[in-house]
């Protein structure tokens, strides 16, 4: 297989924004469309992200022990660079592809998925400074993940999930930060009692019903999951949701259209039901 066959996909997080964060679940899934892969410098062309530091950052880590990366320095050296076609500030996953691919070409151990996953949570920490391992996990494995819990700690690797023609994706084009937003999140809105309250009561076992609707399949419960999810995001997150896509998001239910957040909001992709 050629460097340029071997793609590692980006993420969507279909389910489970925020919720995750109280105990919820969460459900990610391989984004084909979007994809990184391993190549090597032009003539005369200059990398857009220099590997160096991230592989000096790997020989002071715990995985210096896991990986090859007396040959990762010498590829780099002789050129080596990941491309990539995923937007970046999209919560996409454009880092998690990155170690993925980093684990996939110098790993030297066969280890369990939960081991993976923290290994992953290490490697990733260079870019965020705090990882949950999950979208490294998912664009490795190519397969959709379930996680739940605060510390993102239960995963359940799901048979490969086609998203339905009734979801699209929207595309903001408006780059964001998650880690803002989810502080934003922890320190002013859940503390409020009100609010905290209806996060276990509606939005938790609402994307609950909605990713046992996805895996089975029942187009009936999703779009009721999608609909109560829509309107409760509009009421709460409204500063999530960008100006612009404000109006359509309201108009689109007339039309039993519904939008929803696809990862923190703010920017990046928003899910569409029809």
């Amino acid at each position: 297989m050629s460097e340029k066959q071997k793609k590692y996909p980006a993420k969507l997080l279909l389910f489970g924004e925020y919720a995750v964060l109280d105990g919820g679940q969460a459900l990610a899934i391989p984004y084909e469309k979007y994809f990184g892969y391993w190549d090597y410098l032009a003539q005369a062309e200059q990398a857009v992200f220099d590997l160096r530091p991230f592989v000096e950052y790997l020989k002071d880590s715990t995985l210096s022990a896991h990986l090859d990366l007396i040959a990762f320095a010498k590829e780099v050296d002789s050129g080596l660079l990941f491309r990539s076609t995923i937007p970046m500030g999209y919560g996409a996953g454009s880092s998690g592809a990155f170690c993925a691919a980093v684990w996939d070409r110098y790993n030297k151990d066969s280890v369990s998925i939960e081991e993976l996953k923290s290994y992953f949570m290490v490697m990733e920490a260079f870019f965020h400074g705090k990882s949950s391992g999950v979208d490294p996990l998912v664009s490795y494995l190519n397969r959709p993940i379930i996680t739940g819990g605060a510390s993102f700690a239960a995963i359940q690797v799901l048979d490969p999930i086609l998203l339905p023609k009734s979801i699209t994706v929207f595309d903001s084009k408006i780059a964001r930060r998650t880690e803002p937003l989810v502080n934003w999140y922890k320190k002013e809105l859940i503390a409020n009692t009100a609010f905290k309250k209806q996060v276990f009561q509606v939005l938790i076992p609402t994307n609950t019903r909605g990713i046992q609707a996805l895996i089975h399949k029942d187009e009936i419960a999703l779009k009721r999951a999608f609909e109560t999810i829509s309107h409760w995001q509009f009421e709460f997150f409204i500063p999530l949701i960008p100006d612009i896509i404000q109006p359509m998001w309201q108009q689109a239910w007339s039309k039993e259209i519904s939008y929803k957040l696809c990862g923190a909001g703010g920017g990046g992709f928003f899910l569409v039901h029809e």
